[in-house]
């Protein structure tokens, strides 16, 4: 069919009906509404995203995913992106303006920080963009008061002027120095050299002016607002030289120029460029003196020999004797020295006698003398040491200083016997000596329980049935508990030898014994045979021995008399000797320290005899319980034993001074 131009309309018209019945049927209108409303005055949306009519701010869309920009002049762009749905929509937008172009003119036209609601503002060629709305600006510098102000900016691009004047918070001040050319650092800012004027912010200051080979200067300085100064010239002083001052000896008292510095060694500032007068004193040496003149910042190191001071000291003393200072040997007395002018101490020494000691200060100006007497150390010890004490053991010790005894009797003395020979014995040993024999109470702190036979209801008896090595192991133990060294060497809780050097407990040798019971106060020179005297018979109350009582249980008795006693007695129950010992005639008789042995008659004179230095049994001294015979009652009688009987016990001693050497 030939296409006529009436065709070619009716075809037209019916697709452009078909078009806009399906348009009309699927698309949707879409208003967008932009705020604010000077925004939405010069709007130009364009569609970016979908198809679609504008007709002004309406939109005709197809269903489906859509953008549209939104522009308008003084404000931001946006672009708004939505979906077309099966109805209609309204969209708000509201666009930001742009920031405002502000100038801020200053007078006076200074250059300073500006903070915009606190935070700093830079601005690009002397204009500051600001977002519009209202901002809190604050002007700050250094030399003025800190300006604040709220501002409205406009924005959208406009430009904006605001005029501040800044009010002054500072003066001008003027520093100068002596020499000039110092530094001035103010709060640690260097801000120039002297002389130096310059504005300073008003308020308290610490200005430091520093110059090379100067001290630091410190000052404060408060700066009124708007009141120039010129302050005072300060002087710098130059810094000190250094000096290390050393002596030999250490620790002399330094003074300078009249002031005390302390002692060496030391470091010390020196005024430079002047006369310093360094002197050095210590006692016993004499004063130095030093004049130093040294420039400023300069280092030196000191060091002085103090030269002693002497002083002569003449010593002498009554015998001859080892002179020590200080514990240094110098010679034996009389002596004449040279001694150093310091506090020091002399001592005199001999042996075998009490050391002399006296702290003395020699002087330059005149003759120091020590003069000592010099007593043997026992009789020092002797007259020191008390008269009586009691020992951690409970026993009872008297101090006696012994003297001659002639031990033994002689063959026309009723009783005697062949091992009483006659010897002499001196005894120059001070000793202590226990008043009663050991008891079983003293005797079981040692062994921890009551001796064999002695029950401890019974403990003031004297303990018996103990061997002599029983009695040398309770020397030592005591001795142990108040820190002397044994008397008795033990190997195997066997006594295998004596320490007679030492001071410790022991018992008594037989010639300390025997002067104990046989000398008397009111006759010196004459010897007892018996207790009571030379002659029986026994008197009443003479001692615990084998009286009618011990019938039955001795082999034999004494007729006529009575203790009161069948067997032991407690110690003390009958009068002591002149000495104030116990029971040296009866109750038990007593182990001595000395090996049993028998010496030949001998007109020699021993000194401090302790007996032979071994052997088998030991001797045994004084009557006990049981005795009744007129050999076994004299104080001459010897025994011996070393295995320990009910009759048998022992007392204790020690020396003041241990003997060193045996006789």
């Amino acid at each position: 069919m030939k296409l006529t131009f009436k065709n070619a309309t009716k075809i037209l018209f019916i697709f452009i009906t078909s078009l806009t019945v399906i348009f009309y049927i699927f698309a949707k209108g879409i208003n967008i509404n932009i705020f604010p409303a000077e925004a939405s005055v010069n709007a130009e949306l364009t569609i970016n995203k979908g198809i679609g009519f504008k007709l002004s701010n309406r939109f005709i869309f197809f269903p489906g995913n859509k953008k549209v920009s939104i522009e308008s002049s003084g404000f931001y762009s946006q672009d708004l992106e939505f979906t077309v749905s099966a109805s209609s929509e309204t969209f708000s937008v509201e666009l930001k303006k742009l920031p405002g172009n502000i100038r801020i003119n200053l007078t006076p036209e200074i250059d300073t920080d500006i903070f915009v609601d606190g935070q700093l503002k830079s601005p690009l060629l002397n204009i500051y963009s600001i977002d519009a709305g209202l901002h809190n600006i604050q002007i700050k510098h250094p030399l003025y008061i800190t300006h604040e102000a709220n501002i409205d900016i406009l924005g959208m691009g406009i430009a904006q002027d605001f005029s501040f004047k800044l009010i002054p918070n500072w003066a001008s001040i003027t520093f100068n120095s002596s020499p000039q050319e110092a530094g001035v650092y103010l709060s640690g800012n260097y801000l120039g050299d002297t002389p130096l004027k310059t504005n300073i912010v008003s308020g308290p200051h610490e200005v430091i002016y520093k110059k090379e080979g100067y001290k630091d200067l410190i000052a404060m300085e408060r700066v009124k607002t708007g009141v120039p100064r010129i302050l005072d010239s300060v002087t710098l002083s130059l810094l000190p030289a250094i000096v290390s001052i050393d002596s030999t000896p250490q620790k002399a008292r330094l003074i300078i120029n009249n002031n005390y510095q302390g002692f060496t060694p030391t470091k010390i500032n020196l005024a430079p460029n002047k006369k310093n007068i360094i002197s050095l004193e210590l006692d016993g040496y004499k004063t130095l003196q030093k004049v130093i003149n040294l420039e400023s910042n300069t280092n030196l190191a000191l060091e002085f020999d103090l030269e002693p001071e002497l002083g002569r000291v003449n010593i002498n003393s009554n015998l001859k004797a080892d002179v020590f200072v200080d514990n240094v040997f110098l010679g034996s007395t009389p002596l004449a020295v040279d001694l150093h002018a310091i506090s020091q101490q002399v001592s005199l020494r001999k042996k075998g006698y009490r050391s002399y000691a006296s702290i003395i200060k020699p002087s330059p100006e005149f003759e120091t003398k020590v003069s000592a007497f010099l007593i043997v150390e026992e009789a020092a010890r002797f007259r020191e040491s008390p008269d009586k004490y009691t020992t951690t053991g409970e026993n009872q010790m008297v101090l006696l200083q012994p003297g001659l005894i002639e031990m033994g009797a002689k063959r026309s003395q009723i009783g005697q016997r062949a091992n009483e020979t006659i010897r002499k014995v001196e005894l120059t040993k001070p000793f202590y000596l226990s008043i009663h024999e050991v008891t079983s109470s003293q005797f079981s702190m040692y062994t921890k329980q009551s001796p064999p036979n002695n029950p401890i209801s019974q403990d003031t008896l004297p303990v018996v049935n103990i061997s002599w090595n029983d009695a040398a192991l309770y020397c030592n133990w005591l001795s142990r508990k108040e820190g002397f060294s044994n008397f008795y060497q033990v190997r195997n809780n066997q006594v295998i030898g004596f320490n007679l050097s030492s001071e410790g407990y022991r018992m008594p040798t037989e010639s300390e014994w025997s002067w104990t019971a046989r000398t008397t106060k009111s006759k010196p020179g004459q010897y007892l045979v018996f207790p009571w005297g030379n002659r029986m018979p026994i008197p009443k109350g003479a001692g615990n021995l084998a009286d009618e009582s011990s019938k039955g249980s001795s082999s034999s008795f004494i007729p006529n008399y009575s203790d009161g006693f069948p067997s032991l007695a407690a110690v003390g129950s009958f009068n002591p000797n002149d000495k104030g010992i116990f029971d040296l005639e009866g109750n038990a008789s007593e182990y001595v320290n000395d090996f049993y042995s028998i010496m030949i008659d001998s007109k020699k004179t021993y000194i401090d005899l302790t007996g032979p230095s071994s052997g088998r049994g030991h001797v045994i001294k004084g009557p006990s319980w049981k005795t009744s015979t007129i050999t076994e009652l004299r104080y001459s009688y010897r025994d011996q034993s070393s295995a320990g009987d009910d009759k048998t016990g022992f007392r204790i001693a020690r020396w003041l001074i241990g003997k060193h050497d045996e006789i």
